[in-house]
């Protein structure tokens, strides 16, 4: 590594697993209004930094240690991808934290200089803050900017504002009265609403996307693409299994936004009889369909966009939300005109290979949430 770790006593060395304990206090000292069991958080903060099957001890997540006690950290989820065809070696980094008594000595900038300093070929993160984003800068990072941006293609209007108004408000009799209420007129309105907030009926058909049918048409899916995961079935496995039972890890991070991820659905969309793209996505019926990825061949985006609109419509949310990812760009702004924007995390990206660098921000990958910071970035 381009910095020296220590291994006992103080200074930056591996996270331990003896250490999750102190991290999950850490970690949900950010989030005072979370409910979640320490014990959970424990077992999560293992099962995806040393137990999941990609899980790589030359790249582990960092403490730095002082007295013997940690004052700083900061995660690494290990990934693996390729670029051109070739292995590429990736780590997605995940709360960076220093002690306010440790800020004045640039812990949080050590810990994230030695982090890229590592064997990985290529670093990322996808939900910084600005802080982050100018020590990232200062390191040699870049930051997509696009991707730090989030469509919505809205479908009930009514239970939208309802959300958007009590998102704060704890659940209670009025706020379930209101959104019940706000439902209610979205139903008895539809036949009123524009037409364009309907969507039509599309081509193609669906069915449902496992992870050996994913690895199956990985290859003519991703064909078109420089730089994207290099997934197989027994990670896919894992990670379907981590995605499908989110809301009851009652991540701190994921809560105090009003909003529980809902049930999985991953479908494969064929035209012709022939595979042109996926979804995988949370859908809570009555609120939001929050996409983890969308893969399709290039003449394939706008036949999987519309049937996953149209699936996302029938099952009952409220509206489909999505990151910016270059690929969707051109059917994003060429279809209905009341997709919104929004900002959202941004996306950081660190390699050692200018060639990888070059086709993230010229747009040539499929990165997206599904090989981020836990699937959490909207």
């Amino acid at each position: 590594m381009g910095l020296q770790l220590t291994h006992g006593g103080d200074g930056i060395r591996p996270r331990q697993r003896a250490d999750m304990s102190d991290v999950a206090k850490i970690v949900d000292s950010w989030f005072p209004t979370s409910k979640v069991s320490l014990h959970r958080m424990v077992e999560f903060l293992e099962q995806t930094l040393f137990d999941h099957p990609w899980a790589d001890l030359d790249m582990p997540s960092l403490a730095y240690v002082d007295h013997g006690r940690i004052v700083g950290t900061i995660a690494s989820s290990t990934r693996r991808m390729l670029f051109e065809g070739r292995p590429v070696r990736c780590v997605c980094s995940a709360h960076l934290w220093a002690h306010p008594s440790a800020r004045s000595r640039g812990v949080g900038a050590r810990l994230l200089q030695a982090l890229l300093a590592g064997p990985q070929d290529l670093t990322i993160t996808d939900s910084a803050g600005d802080v982050v984003r100018r020590m990232w800068e200062a390191f040699g990072g870049r930051t997509i900017h696009l991707s730090g941006f989030s469509f919505v293609r809205p479908f009930r209007p009514w239970s939208i504002g309802a959300d958007l108004l009590l998102r704060n408000r704890p659940t209670g009799m009025f706020t379930r009265a209101f959104r019940s209420a706000s439902s209610t007129v979205d139903r008895a309105s539809g036949g009123l609403l524009p037409t364009r907030l309907r969507p039509h009926e599309p081509e193609g058909i669906v069915e449902r996307l496992t992870p050996s049918v994913m690895v199956e048409h990985m290859p003519l899916i991703t064909s078109s693409f420089r730089l994207h995961g290099d997934y197989d079935q027994t990670y896919l496995e894992w990670l379907f299994h981590q995605l499908d039972s989110i809301d009851g890890q009652q991540l701190p991070w994921l809560r105090g936004r009003g909003h529980e991820r809902g049930g999985l659905l991953a479908e494969l969309v064929r035209k012709d009889e022939t595979p042109v793209g996926w979804y995988v996505c949370h859908l809570k019926v009555g609120g939001y369909c929050r996409v983890v990825q969308i893969a399709a061949t290039p003449r394939g985006v706008d036949t999987v966009l519309n049937n996953l609109y149209h699936r996302a419509w029938q099952m009952g949310a409220i509206a489909v939300v999505g990151r910016m990812e270059p690929h969707l760009i051109p059917s994003l702004s060429s279809g209905p005109r009341d997709n919104l924007v929004v900002a959202s995390g941004q996306f950081l990206v660190h390699a050692r290979d200018e060639s990888i660098t070059d086709a993230i921000l010229t747009g040539d990958i499929l990165v997206t949430l599904l090989d981020g910071e836990w699937w959490g970035g909207l």
